[in-house]
């Protein structure tokens, strides 16, 4: 009677295993929020000077759907927002602004039916905003920023404990980045400078400090 017990439970949870495969119409939201801050006190001479930090915080949410079994494409749009002091006896700060769209694709291969898959993807954002300089009374422009980026994720896994929700793990990516800063003319000059930063970057490697994220099937 145990034995048949046991056998009956066996073959129920083999049997919901297919309900959490990935279906053409599945879809999930997902995304991630950040935030951090510092500051330095020095002591000298029993003279306590508190110099603050700068601040940072971005937000990111992230909705997928699948478009036919196993192929998911989503859409991700962020925000990045930092402050960093100039001058620590004023208000004085340099402000920079960051908006991104990044739209993508991942491939759900199977390991473990059901529950475990790796998932290679390809990503690609672009990204614009600009920095400003800011005091107690004005806010003086100094730059003009556009970003463009592709990422192709070679070390990714989900794990799907139940149906409606997965826990993604991501180490390695092979990705380019081209950053361009570009700095407003002067009109107090007798000569505008018309000034550009562009920036390429190729980077591969195996990440130790892993990002692991969470998703809500519906």
């Amino acid at each position: 009677m145990k034995k048949s017990v046991i056998f009956a439970a066996l073959f129920c949870m083999l049997s919901s295993v297919s309900l959490f495969a990935q279906k053409a119409g599945d879809m999930y939201i997902s995304g991630s929020i950040g935030m951090s801050g510092n500051n330095t006190k020095s002591v000298i001479n029993n003279t306590s000077t508190k110099v603050p930090g700068g601040f940072q915080m971005s937000i990111t949410p992230q909705f997928g759907i699948f478009v036919i079994e196993n192929l998911e494409v989503h859409l991700g749009l962020g925000y990045r927002f930092s402050k960093t002091p100039s001058d620590i006896k004023t208000e004085e700060s340099t402000n920079t602004s960051m908006f991104t769209i990044t739209p993508g694709i991942n491939y759900y291969l199977p390991i473990v039916d059901g529950k475990f898959y790796y998932t290679p993807g390809l990503d690609l954002s672009v990204g614009f905003g600009g920095s400003n300089y800011k005091t107690e009374t004005t806010t003086n422009k100094l730059s003009n920023s556009t970003s463009f980026g592709l990422s192709l994720a070679l070390v990714s896994f989900e794990f799907r404990p139940v149906e409606y929700f997965g826990i993604s793990f991501r180490a390695g990516d092979l990705t380019y980045a081209l950053n361009q800063e570009k700095l407003p003319q002067s009109g107090n000059s007798s000569v505008n400078i018309d000034a550009k930063y562009i920036t390429n970057n190729v980077d591969f490697g195996l990440n130790l400090n892993a990002t692991i994220g969470f998703r809500y099937y519906f």
